[in-house]
């Protein structure tokens, strides 16, 4: 149900409350995507100021500036799971300001940063902030617009993650060239103030239904630990040659921690809700995200520098990932009225059948251009509707660990194929068709990790009360 507004109580007065309502909520959802926006940018930008980063405060790290990347990814995943089980405990509104203030002071103390270590320490209260706001954002959305119209929410907010892909090294690259690298942060600080501001004035206060079960609030640190553990150490093992710890060291972190999201099965369902990894429909769609992530970052990874041996040119690579970028924001976009009207069963193939489309085009090197949409296009629809499907899945006193599973679960699946197809290229690498079998392997993953759960997936939607 849609959570009430500001100023319900006081309907006698003039005005009309429910115009009151629609404007507060649409600004309320309005700084929601702002900061979700931000958030998503700030996990691009790296890779486009890294150079000047280099230059200016890291000459003397070594190989330590990978930090500024897996320090981000590693905070993400440890305040995602945290901000999940806050946002179904606290309100909304102080779980959005405070990710918002985390977020500006970290932006404040990059741009500041006067030593590589004082960078690294802000890019990692970067990643706790932006894990928070990102949980924060779908939730605030999918409370002030109830269950019948979330999922055509959500599916506008999975939007931002391909706006963001394009526009983040853009204007990262924009900003670094005119002004510095440091003003890539600055320009964060009133942004995240506007933002504030609107979710201070307009987010109305979370009421908690009559008949709805209360959540203990005690905080499950055996499962936190697991799950932070567990997902971190599996990043580590993902980027052991990065992080200099070596094949044996990335075996030891792999097997850690696997076992330790094994043990989930065991001790889970506060921060992860158990539907996610039964036997039930959820579990068929956490599967079907970590495919498409894997299969997306794994093309527009390994695709561009393939096609740069081909003797592409620059600027048709990036029109190809500028294509993938705007493939997710139109299957995203579609996605979400689609699982509204005909369930999630339709939206899921559609997907597979588009990321199948771009594995093979991309092992046979035909249409480089049609592999890069149709990988966009594929992510867009899996991701906006195994979102769908694991919030509706959930009950309504989990819906904020439950956007934090999703959460997570995309984390996960994007480092697995950003570094797995980098790893598989270079086990075939003797071979002259080396790209081919890896995207041949990678049209495996997405028959067994996407397909057959879409096939599996329920043909209507059904809500959990």
């Amino acid at each position: 149900m849609t959570a009430p507004a500001v100023g319900t109580r006081h309907a006698a007065r003039e005005g009309s409350p429910s115009q009151t309502r629609t404007a507060t909520s649409r600004l309320a959802i309005a700084a929601a995507v702002l900061a979700l926006l931000l958030a998503a940018m700030d996990a691009t930008v790296m890779g486009t100021v890294l150079p000047s980063v280099l230059k200016d405060v890291a000459s003397g790290s070594g190989g330590g500036y990978a930090w500024l990347v897996s320090g981000f990814m590693l905070a993400q995943v440890a305040g995602t799971p945290l901000a999940g089980w806050a946002a179904d405990r606290i309100d909304d509104r102080l779980l959005a300001a405070g990710a918002t203030i985390a977020f500006l002071a970290a932006s404040a103390a990059a741009g500041f940063a006067d030593s590589f270590g004082v960078l690294v320490a802000a890019r990692v209260l970067h990643g706790l902030a932006a894990g928070a706001i990102v949980v924060s954002s779908y939730v605030i959305v999918g409370r002030l617009l109830g269950p019948q119209r979330r999922a055509a929410a959500q599916g506008m907010l999975s939007m931002v993650w391909g706006i963001a892909a394009v526009l983040g090294p853009v204007v990262g690259a924009a900003i670094t060239s005119a002004l510095g690298w440091r003003w890539v942060f600055f320009v964060n600080i009133p942004l995240c103030l506007l933002v504030l501001t609107a979710v201070l004035i307009a987010l109305p206060k979370r009421t908690q239904a009559t008949n709805a079960r209360q959540p203990s609030h005690r905080f499950p640190s055996a499962e936190y630990a697991l799950v932070t553990g567990g997902a971190a150490l599996l990043l580590i093992s993902l980027q052991g040659s990065s992080l200099g710890i070596g094949p044996f060291g990335s075996g030891a972190a792999a097997v850690v921690g696997l076992t330790a999201l094994v043990l989930l099965r065991r001790f889970g369902n506060s921060l992860v809700p158990r539907q996610v990894y039964s036997r039930t429909p959820s579990a068929g769609a956490a599967l079907a995200t970590i495919g498409a992530c894997v299969v997306m970052y794994a093309t527009v990874t390994v695709l561009p520098v393939r096609l740069a041996e081909l003797g592409a040119s620059t600027t048709k690579i990036a029109v190809i990932v500028g294509l993938a970028a705007i493939g997710w924001v139109a299957g995203s976009a579609v996605t979400g009225s689609v699982v509204a009207k005909r369930g999630y069963r339709l939206p899921m193939v559609i997907g597979s059948v588009a990321l199948a489309v771009s594995t093979v085009f991309s092992a046979t090197g035909e249409l480089p251009w049609l592999a890069g949409a149709t990988v966009g296009l594929g992510t867009g629809a899996v991701t906006a509707a195994t979102l769908a499907l694991i919030q509706d899945q959930a009950p309504a006193e989990q819906l904020g660990v439950a956007t934090a599973a999703a959460t997570m679960l995309r984390n996960v699946g994007a480092a697995v194929g950003v570094n797995s197809i980098a790893a598989l290229s270079a086990v075939l690498a003797t071979s002259s068709h080396a790209g081919n079998r890896a995207f041949w392997a990678l049209t495996i993953v997405v028959a067994l990790t996407v397909l057959v759960p879409a096939l599996l997936a329920p043909r209507r939607r059904t809500l959990t009360k």
